[in-house]
């Protein structure tokens, strides 16, 4: 067998802003720069495989979009859409990148647009991409691995808040958070590279922590990833460190809603303890070299009736008349809103969710009735001794610590927002419980068209996938 090789590089995606409409010519709430957008290209090669893993600081995208973008790639390049994973951080502040209709601000006008000017953004940030892999694989040179972990318990905190009446309240704050006794994971994963002669090719650090300080604001930044991620190139000596994004549908940063020298002091304060844990990582395997994909079905809730529909439609007229008399109401069918929303951002939110219940009605109306599965991707890739498992969109912290636990490796990442946003993943307690976000990204029609959110067992079903995919990739010798 072959030694591994690897190469590495940066790249910046900073948007450029159109006069009238903003960020990447889409997003017309955002006009500043705080700090610039990155992004990071890891090549790994061996035995005539190779891999070429980006992470961005970008928002992320459905995983049907996303697989456009690394078709895109992979022709460029002359490889296959399995050799390119296309990770993001999910930043709440890069503004909607030029394919995309999601923003991570939350609420966001995107019918002002100018399309010729996001086109032009689209194949400029691609070319990046394309560049910046072409670089990486020119960078190529024998590599020697070395892993650990660190742990960072002071910056995060779970969302969701278990009440009395046997639903939930998404929490904003983490002083109330840690009254509800929910998990996290502090676990931060490292991975480093190194050349021949002992110097750093670059590293992967993952943990798992929404970027959500500077959500809702003009500014484009990558939050605290920013800060972060530079600690831990500070300490390789420049080397570029690709932050991967753990499993974070219910773990969110310290100062949501917050302010720059916010994000910075949360990133300081977690590139800090990834750097003191650098002298800690130990040599391993870097033998063999292999990934593999799988493809499932989850299954989803029940269509709901005509009924049903028209009541909850009836609640949310009911919300936005109310919320015009009374701009402090945050409970909106079952879901409470950020405080810091306007009045305007409440009434947007109450009619994107009317909007499917609409289509819904025009569904059994025709006898049309969706999907009763989804389908999602999960992946894992072996280097030597670590293994990273990939899955799009938004798992739960406990749904990673549970695939960890059962790992045959000793040294595993828990990447989430790997080749799409698929939406949350919710285990079956909180799904009976319901709350903010339950159902909330797929009733985003512009995504996929109507969608039936995923049912009980789903958490299930990826932590058996994940752990299947890593114990086949074990056995390769």
């Amino acid at each position: 067998m072959s030694e591994l090789r690897a190469g590495m590089t940066g790249f910046d995606i900073t948007p450029r802003f159109h006069p009238t409409c903003g960020a990447w010519g889409t997003t017309p709430e955002m006009t500043e720069v705080d700090m610039p957008l990155l992004g990071r290209c890891l090549v790994l090669e061996q035995n005539q495989q190779r891999l070429i893993w980006f992470s961005a600081d970008l928002v992320g995208d459905s995983p049907r979009c996303t697989d456009r973008l690394r078709d895109e790639v992979a022709e460029a390049l002359g490889m296959s859409r399995d050799q390119i994973l296309w990770g993001t951080t999910q930043n709440h502040s890069s503004g909607a990148p030029p394919w995309s209709q999601f923003t991570g601000a939350v609420i966001a006008d995107l019918s002002n647009r100018d399309e010729a000017f996001a086109q032009r953004e689209h194949q400029r940030v691609v070319s990046i991409y394309v560049e910046a892999a072409r670089e990486a694989i020119e960078r190529l040179q024998p590599a020697s691995v070395w892993a650990g972990r660190g742990y960072c318990d002071s910056v995060s905190f779970n969302t969701r808040f278990p009440l009395p009446t046997g639903q939930l309240k998404y929490c904003r704050h983490h002083d109330e958070a840690a009254l509800g006794g929910r998990p996290i994971d502090p676990t931060i994963g490292l991975v480093r590279f190194d050349d021949a002669e002992g110097k750093p090719i670059g590293a992967l650090f993952n943990f798992n922590m929404h970027p959500a300080t500077m959500i809702n604001q003009k500014m484009i930044s990558p939050d605290w990833v920013g800060t972060a991620r530079q600690c831990l190139e500070d300490a390789l000596d420049g080397a570029p460190v690709l932050y991967c994004q753990g499993f974070c549908s219910d773990i969110n940063c310290y100062h949501m809603f917050g302010t720059p020298e916010q994000a910075r002091q949360t990133g300081a304060r977690l590139g800090e303890a990834a750097v003191a844990a650098l002298p800690a990582l130990v040599p391993v395997r870097s033998q063999p070299l292999a990934f593999l994909h799988k493809t499932i079905h989850l299954r989803c809730h029940a269509m709901p009736t005509r009924e049903q529909l028209e009541a909850e439609l009836a609640e949310l007229e009911k919300f936005i008349e109310d919320v015009k008399d009374d701009p402090k109401l945050i409970w909106c069918l079952g879901a409470n809103l950020p405080q810091q929303f306007s009045v305007e951002e409440k009434i947007r939110f109450a009619e994107y969710r009317m909007e499917y219940r609409r289509a819904g009605l025009r569904l059994l109306a025709e006898s049309n009735l969706p999907n009763p599965t989804l389908p999602i991707t999960l992946g894992a890739v072996r280097i030597g001794d670590v293994a990273a498992v990939l899955s799009p969109g938004e798992n739960f912290a406990e749904t990673g610590i549970a695939i960890r636990r059962r790992s045959p490796f000793v040294h595993t990442l828990i990447c989430g927002d790997v080749n799409g946003l698929f939406g949350n993943i919710f285990t079956d307690e909180d799904i009976r419980r319901g709350g903010y976000a339950i159902d909330s990204y797929f009733e985003i029609l512009s995504f996929d068209g109507f969608r039936l959110p995923p049912g009980p067992g789903s958490a299930q079903q990826v932590i058996e996938t994940c752990v299947e995919l890593l114990w086949q990739l074990h056995r390769q010798k």
